[in-house]
């Protein structure tokens, strides 16, 4: 007849390793992309005086328009992951005159199209990448 006292440490075992298990799972959690996202890139073509579908071009269509405010343009991007963890917000406004692009404002420190790409997939070594990649492209420029 086996020993009651193994079978318990047994079985004591295997609760333990069940309870870890099931305390490291989680369920998926969908990361939620929304608005008009504006890259580094597509800031570095805007210009003063470029006409109103120039800027749609090049930024997309804006999220909100108020009919109040027609000479503006809002831009309005987050995303975030799970239920409630803002990941990233940024608010561009684009102000026109006459239909013509005279100032936008925030638009400082905007990721590359590449950064926030890999911020979206979790990939926390993005920067690191980039410039990484960024140097090898410079060498290869250079030869």
């Amino acid at each position: 007849m086996p020993d009651l006292t193994v079978l318990k440490d047994l079985e004591d075992l295997q609760a333990c390793t069940t309870q870890r298990i099931v305390q490291r799972i989680t369920p998926y959690q969908i990361t939620i992309v929304q608005g008009n996202f504006i890259s580094r890139e597509a800031i570095a073509k805007l210009h003063a005086g470029m006409e109103r579908e120039q800027v749609r071009a090049v930024l997309g269509t804006p999220l909100v328009t108020d009919m109040f405010h027609s000479e503006q343009w809002d831009y309005i991007f987050y995303f975030k992951r799970g239920t409630n963890t803002v990941v990233q917000q940024r608010h561009l406004v684009v102000y026109f005159e006459r239909d013509r692009l005279l100032r936008w404002a925030g638009g400082e420190d905007l990721p590359s199209e590449y950064e926030l790409l890999a911020e979206i997939d979790g990939d926390r070594h993005a920067n690191t990448r980039s410039k990484q990649g960024a140097a090898a492209g410079s060498l290869r420029a250079g030869s």
